[in-house]
């Protein structure tokens, strides 16, 4: 697949995001606010939070595919994890003040609802959220981008609270028929409560993995054993008198800086130079993609 048939579907992807979250967002606040759910309050908050931050992301599968210019001369590449943090931050403070409003009216005794417009809203956002994340994660898997995934997994997020919601509701009708009517005020911020715990894991894992590119963490995975196996093999090969490297990833992005010593300017000519640049690209160039590369060479040991 071509590179722009990649951000093609990237975008498309991203779009129909925002067209859902739109949607999502004006019925979950619309029924919350009419049946007096939390519950639903959260959810349409949550899909409207999703459509300021897809419509975010967007913007950004725009600005990583810009070429460096004179203001970003390393690229935008460093943009995407960016936006990723930030976006699971938000994600998680929501959930944090969710959490806190259910227990509050859980202590306050509850509060009855509308339950029948309630499951009309669940089964619609449960259906809408679950399709959304699922043509999103086909997409995100087809064309590797870390921005789809994220969306996706937001939407997975909203619709687990769309389902919970739902289940919720129906235990609501069970409690009615066994006569357990009492019970029904403290469903909603029960949902509340429990659901925000459970909707906060997806954030960490997106705060934890992004976190690590925005700080220039070196990547511990296949890529990283890759190119410490070929310098260190091309080393005895070439009888390179020393060397370090450093690996970053950010974004869709590889830095890698190799830094060579050689004490032997006859023998290291600038054509053996590049010739060295060239192998180490061939070796690298399908695991790191779309890689900064920098390779130097230098006869003192400081500038390693």
């Amino acid at each position: 697949m071509t590179i722009s048939r990649k951000i093609s579907k990237e975008r498309m992807a991203l779009k129909l995001s925002l067209a859902g979250t739109v949607l999502v967002a004006s019925l979950g606040i619309g029924y919350g606010l009419y049946v007096d759910s939390n519950a639903i309050l959260l959810d349409g908050m949550f899909s409207l939070l999703s459509m300021g931050m897809t419509g975010l992301s967007l913007y950004t599968a725009y600005l990583v595919t810009k070429p460096d210019d004179k203001q970003f001369q390393f690229g935008y590449a460093h943009i995407e994890p960016l936006i990723n943090v930030i976006n699971g931050l938000l994600i998680l403070i929501t959930c944090l003040f969710a959490f806190i409003s259910g227990v509050n009216t859980i202590i306050d005794g509850g509060h009855e609802i509308v339950l029948e417009h309630a499951l009309i809203y669940a089964v619609l956002s449960t259906i809408c959220c679950f399709g959304i994340y699922f043509v999103e994660t086909s997409i995100a898997k087809s064309v590797d981008s870390e921005l789809v995934k994220v969306d996706s997994q937001e939407w997975l997020v909203d619709g687990i609270l769309s389902a919970a919601i739902l289940v919720g509701f129906i235990l609501v009708l069970i409690f009615d028929s066994m006569g357990y009517t009492r019970w029904n005020a403290y469903i909603d911020p029960i949902l509340v409560s429990t659901l925000s715990i459970a909707a906060s894991i997806l954030p960490i894992k997106v705060l934890r993995r992004n976190l690590k590119e925005v700080l220039l963490v070196a990547p511990q995975n296949k890529a990283q054993r890759h190119v410490d196996r070929t310098i260190e093999r091309l080393s005895k090969a070439y009888r390179f008198d020393g060397y370090t490297h450093h690996l970053a990833k950010t974004g869709r992005q590889y830095d890698l800086e190799i830094n060579i010593l050689v004490k032997d300017d006859s023998l290291w000519t600038t054509k053996r130079q590049d010739h060295i640049r060239q192998i180490i690209w061939d070796e690298l160039s399908d695991d790191l993609g779309e890689t900064w590369l920098s390779v130097s060479f230098t006869g003192q040991e400081r500038w390693l």
